[in-house]
């Protein structure tokens, strides 16, 4: 890293740093303009994997004529399918407003010319014909009803006739009176029938004048939107509708509020209305959608109680994040998305038709609008492999994998890209500025998360965190700029937090009721390191593994397995021993012994074969009978041919054996045995590079079981050896 006196003097930096191929595959994805190559992007939280994504986003050029207006209108001919119209961006509410002025005019313009003189004496003059017409035909009915006898009431849909005397019954016969009525009944329904026809010819000619009047009012305003917009096949189809409808409806036009008969009547208004489904004024091309429920990805149709029953409308479609960034970008987290079990489908079912559509529930089912964006997933490694095996579709829609990696190179590059982009977050979030010395422990501790010499941590997130409350310190010493001293006092007090089982672990130790002896020898007895996990914190402890071994033919007994505690991976490492055993100690007799393998004041299960190499050291002690060093903790696995494999988790396993043997007591013999491959792993505290440069504590890196061996027992193999042959010779005689 270039040298510097504190972050303010180097230049800011905001990029990605060490992810060259994850910005090669994104960059592929997006200039890919193909829909079958959405992107899936995986890495771990704080590896700068959103950030990145947005901003390269961000840095693509959008095709303007992609980002269009959507508005929705009533369809005259299926109200039940309204219909979808496009427009350029910024133009939809331009046509909305265009539409609601047009109504308001013709509107007034409607009521203008039928409350023109000249309409109203035509209306009347056509009334007066049917009232005259009317008249005439109960006139005669009346005088030839009293001609027979007979006066007439009438209603609205009936004529009765009455004798006009009350003995009239008694003047004629019973016949003649049944006929006379009979016959006035019969020329009542006839005046009926042509009062009817009457009133329909009336009403007929009443509607073509309106229809005439509303036609000559109303064509000159639909050209003119035609005109318009006559580059829009759709709009001059719905224009073409509309005034089909006005036309037909004009009498909703120029009726009072109090006049209108009922509230479908009142609501006519409705279906000139436009919907502004999307508008583009100020187009986001990026949206990132963090719930992805189905209403919120592909839109809706909201609804309204009345009278009991659920009512809705086209001016209820409600747009989802889909149509929103129509012609740009959604981001989904796949966790977020995986809840909800019809989202997944209805995700490909759009990707498939290159549409979405709403669901409507019945009700109503708007016509879908072209899909035309790009869609990035956000999520785990786990989740790619999990869907990928799981759904066979998955690649046709998501052909672009993005692979955060969660380490880096330690190179003088990336180092000196690190500084940069802390000098940008100090400006960015008003923190002091870094020294030299801080940025230099912010890295170590980089490399320090990924346990690798030559690898940095790519989580940012944790990175600042740290940042974040040593500026916190600073602030509290009153220091010009964040220091060493304060990066070392926010990761302690950060362990101090969240170290309480390590703690309670180390205090078991201390006062002996976990068992670990650091000091003496015993035979088949030794120390296994292992890695603890309890949420953020992660450490490591020593365990006590003891084997036991007599004659019999059971092989090796893996204890934790027996009783159902024990991992399928430990469950290999055992076995390995066994093939170890067969190569090395049985060439010349059948193996035939009892060997009890167990983990000591184990209560919570073993998985993992870094203990493998201690089981084996172990069970080579009892049977060779010699003593092993209790001042000397292991790892590492083993195969069969007796070589020590790399293990993870090295310098947190160093670390928990120091710490152990400091809270029982240092002699300055202690120390622990790695594979020799784990040297790059050797990342450890400060304060255990300390002691070991003080040779109080020691590392001891091992190739082979011969070398572990000579170190645990201060033997040269070839003794160690001949000894477990001559016991497991023993074993095999006694077996016959």
């Amino acid at each position: 890293m270039k040298k510097f006196k504190n972050t303010s003097e180097i230049e800011p930096y905001d990029g990605i740093i060490g992810q060259q191929r994850a910005e090669k595959a994104m960059q592929f994805g997006l200039k890919m303009n193909n829909p079958a190559y959405n992107i899936y992007v995986s890495g771990n939280c704080g590896s700068g994997r959103i950030t990145y994504t947005i901003k390269a986003i961000e840095s693509q050029q959008i095709d303007e004529s992609k980002i269009k207006d959507w508005c929705y209108v009533y369809n005259f001919k299926d109200p039940r399918k309204p219909i979808a119209i496009d427009f350029p961006a910024g133009e939809g509410s331009e046509f909305k407003t265009y539409m609601e002025d047009l109504i308001e005019c013709l509107t007034e313009e409607i009521n203008d010319a039928f409350e023109n003189e000249e309409y109203e004496l035509t209306k009347n003059k056509l009334l007066q014909t049917y009232e005259f017409e009317k008249e005439k035909l109960l006139k005669n009915i009346r005088d030839y009803g009293k001609e027979k006898g007979f006066k007439l009431k009438s209603s609205s849909s009936s004529f009765i006739f009455i004798p006009i005397d009350d003995n009239y019954e008694d003047e004629i016969s019973a016949e003649e009176f049944c006929k006379t009525k009979k016959e006035l009944e019969e020329m009542a329904i006839q005046v009926l029938y042509k009062l009817k026809s009457l009133e329909d010819r009336v009403k007929q000619v009443v509607i073509e004048t309106e229809n005439q009047i509303g036609k000559l009012v109303v064509e000159p305003y639909i050209e003119a939107a035609r005109k318009k917009y006559s580059d829009n096949k759709k709009v001059i189809e719905y224009l073409d509708a509309l005034e089909e409808n006005i036309i037909e409806s004009i009498y909703y036009f120029y009726l009072d509020e109090d006049d209108l008969k009922d509230k479908y009547d009142k609501d006519y208004a409705l279906k000139y209305e436009v919907n502004l489904f999307v508008s583009n004024d100020n187009f986001s091309r990026i949206i990132v959608e963090n719930d992805p429920r189905p209403s919120n990805l592909f839109g809706r149709v909201e609804y309204e109680y009345h009278n009991g029953n659920l009512k809705t409308d086209f001016t209820k479609i409600i747009p989802g994040a889909f149509h929103k960034a129509n012609g740009g970008y959604v981001i989904l987290y796949v966790d977020q998305l995986l809840r909800y079990a019809n989202t997944w489908e209805l995700l490909k079912k759009t990707l498939k038709t290159k549409q979405i559509d709403i669901e409507g529930q019945g009700f109503i089912n708007p016509m879908p609008i072209p899909c035309d964006l790009k869609i990035i997933l956000i999520g785990s490694k786990y989740l790619y492999n999990l869907i990928y095996n799981y759904d066979p579709e998955f690649m046709k829609y998501f052909k672009v994998f993005v692979d955060f990696d969660d380490e880096m190179d330690k190179t003088e590059e990336n180092e000196d890209a690190i500084s940069r982009f802390i000098s940008y977050q100090c400006n960015k979030n008003n923190y002091k500025h870094l020294t030299y010395d801080a940025v230099t422990k912010v890295i170590n501790q980089s490399m320090k998360m990924v346990e690798d010499k030559n690898k940095l941590s790519t989580n940012f997130n944790k990175l600042m965190d740290m940042i974040d409350e040593g500026n916190l310190y600073a602030k509290m010493d009153g220091s010009k700029y964040i220091e060493k001293r304060h990066i070392d006092r926010a990761i302690l007090a950060k362990k101090n937090r969240i170290d309480k089982i390590e703690e309670k672990i180390d205090e078991s130790y201390k006062n002996e009721n976990t068992l670990i002896d650091i000091e003496g020898k015993q035979v088949g007895v030794i120390n296994g390191l292992s890695v603890l996990s309890t949420g953020e914190h992660t450490f490591g402890k020593p365990s006590r593994i003891t084997v036991a071994t007599a004659c019999g033919n059971r092989g090796i007994v893996n204890i934790e397995r027996e009783v159902k505690m024990s991992g399928s991976i430990h469950n290999k490492g055992v076995l390995i021993l066994e093939g170890y055993l067969a190569e090395n100690f049985a060439q010349e007799f059948p193996l035939s012994l009892n060997a009890y393998i167990c983990f000591e004041q184990n209560y919570g299960g073993v998985d993992g074969d870094s203990a493998s190499s201690a089981e084996l050291y172990a069970l080579l002690s009892s049977l060779s009978n010699l003593a092993i060093k209790q001042n000397i903790a292991v790892t590492g696995s083993i195969n069969q041919k007796g070589q020590i494999q790399v293990v993870g988790g090295i310098p947190k396993k160093i670390e928990g054996f120091y710490y152990c043997c400091k809270h029982k007591g240092l002699t300055g013999e202690q120390g622990v045995i790695i594979p020799a491959k784990n040297e790059d792993n050797l990342v450890l505290c400060e304060e255990v590079e300390e002691a070991i440069k003080n040779k109080k504590f020691h590392i001891y890196k091992v190739n082979k079981v011969e070398e572990a061996m000579e170190i645990l027992t201060d033997e040269k193999f070839n003794i160690i050896k001949e000894l477990s042959i001559k016991k497991l010779r023993k074993y095999s005689e006694y077996k016959k």
